[in-house]
């Protein structure tokens, strides 16, 4: 019998309103966390669902239960047999195994006892509580971007042919998917990375940054012997930035088969929120914007339009699922085919809205242009010495994100407020991911605005 003919994913799909594929993924996921201890951590490794991941946050030496080769995680299994079963509570843990007997009959018999739990297991506790009940737990994934960042700064940027002296030049962990959760986690966010990095050094400090931060690398996918993607920042001291940006196309790339994993799946099915920027293919785009719309309940959806992209309208019927659609206004009118036609922001936010989009927000120099069928309104952003930094957008929609979540989805004018504040704090040209915000950072700044709400 095939895994879609069961009358439980038939009946989980039915009343969870989802797909028959991400109906087997959720009730093989459940099951497994049901099964004994043993049989428990057998599964997942073998299975990679991820259902211990809550447990492993923080041990980045246990971390191996989930790698991407199957052959790598039947060695962490057995290498640390022991300190899983006292994870899960165990106190008599049985002797453990070799892997050469994990690969044998161990795995079998644990994936027998998987298979009889979901052909004659009973059904219910499977479909209670109703996925639309379920309670939100300030879960976020992020898909997009971890670069190495080389920031040049200088008093000013050279013309064709002309030559100036920077005045600082440092490389730092970077890209706009990381900057987001980062900044994410500061605000107290469980937020996962699901990134394309190289395997050279410069990869490698990315995963030590990431571990340092509490981020979990489970969604990473890291290709061995090549060269992480590279992202040229030339800032003045006002902050007015030129990025060129070397992805190592072709060779490390999110793609969409990443979406076919039962972790990632299980990471998207439990968020709260997903938040996109446009770094990864746009096939991968696509992707994700599709499966994070098919979720029931479906999570807050945040799009970064940034950075560009050669042919925007293969996007555009996937926006109908974008809560938010965040950028400067410039990398909004990218969006268009015409990108000069809308003669100002309200009509450019109107081609926008027409695509989908719930929210249009136009952020830059500190301040937002807001934009929905309902309402409208512009935010000047505070007296700051300094007209923009390259990581803005990314603190105003992590921040924004955050005060979504905690206001139950509803967007109030202090949300914004907050969010444009969360910009100002720990003003930088150079460390930009390390810049990111936390609450403390911004409730130290934020004055609670007295105006009405939307």
């Amino acid at each position: 019998m095939l895994l879609a003919d069961l009358p439980v994913v038939r009946r989980y799909a039915r009343e969870h309103n989802v797909s028959t594929e991400q109906a087997i993924v959720d009730v093989v996921t459940r099951v497994t966390a049901d099964l004994e201890p043993t049989d428990r951590l057998i599964t997942d490794a073998v299975l990679a669902l991820g259902v211990l991941d809550d447990l492993l946050a923080g041990q980045p030496t246990l971390r191996g239960l989930y790698a991407e080769d199957l052959g790598d995680r039947r060695n962490a299994l057995a290498q640390h047999w022991e300190a899983y079963h006292r994870l899960l509570g165990v106190t008599e843990i049985p002797p453990a195994p070799t892997v050469r007997t994990l690969r044998g009959s161990v795995e079998a018999r644990a994936l027998v006892r998987l298979a009889e739990r979901c052909v004659r297991g009973p059904e219910a506790p499977l479909l209670e509580p109703a996925a639309d009940s379920r309670e939100p737990s300030n879960s976020i994934v992020v898909v997009g971007g971890a670069v190495t960042d080389v920031v040049v700064v200088s008093d000013k940027l050279p013309g064709i042919g002309a030559a100036v002296q920077a005045t600082s030049f440092e490389e730092h962990p970077g890209g706009k998917g990381l900057n987001l959760a980062v900044a994410a986690k500061r605000f107290g966010l469980r937020a996962r990375l699901c990134a394309a990095i190289g395997g050279d050094e410069a990869a490698r400090e990315l995963t030590r940054y990431m571990q340092q931060e509490g981020l979990s690398t489970e969604l990473i996918r890291e290709t061995s012997g090549e060269a992480n993607p590279r992202a040229l920042m030339l800032v003045t001291q006002r902050g007015e930035t030129r990025y060129l940006g070397w992805m190592n196309k072709g060779k490390v790339s999110l793609s969409t088969t990443e979406f076919e994993l039962p972790r990632t799946k299980r990471a998207i099915a439990d968020a709260d929120a997903v938040l996109i920027t446009l770094e990864p293919p746009v096939e991968t785009v696509q992707w994700a914007l599709d499966t994070a719309a098919r979720q029931s309940p479906k999570p807050l959806v945040l799009l970064q339009a940034s950075p560009p992209v050669e042919t925007p309208q293969q996007l555009y019927r996937h926006l109908h699922g974008v809560d938010y659609l965040v950028g400067r206004e410039g990398e909004l009118r990218g969006l268009l085919s015409y990108p000069d036609r809308p003669a100002t922001v309200d009509a450019l936010a109107e081609e926008l809205l027409t695509l989908g989009v719930e929210t249009v927000c136009v952020v830059e120099n500190f301040g937002a242009k807001i934009r929905s069928r309902t309402r409208s309104r512009d935010i000047e952003g505070p007296n700051v010495p300094l007209e923009d930094t390259p990581g803005a957008r990314e603190a105003f929609s992590a921040a924004l994100t955050f005060q979504l979540l905690q206001d139950g989805g509803d967007l109030t004018w202090d949300a914004l407020e907050w969010a444009i504040q969360a910009m100002t704090v720990n003003l930088t040209l150079e460390e930009i991911t390390n810049s990111m915000p936390g609450t403390e950072d911004v409730e130290r700044l934020w004055r609670k605005p007295d105006v009405e709400n939307p």
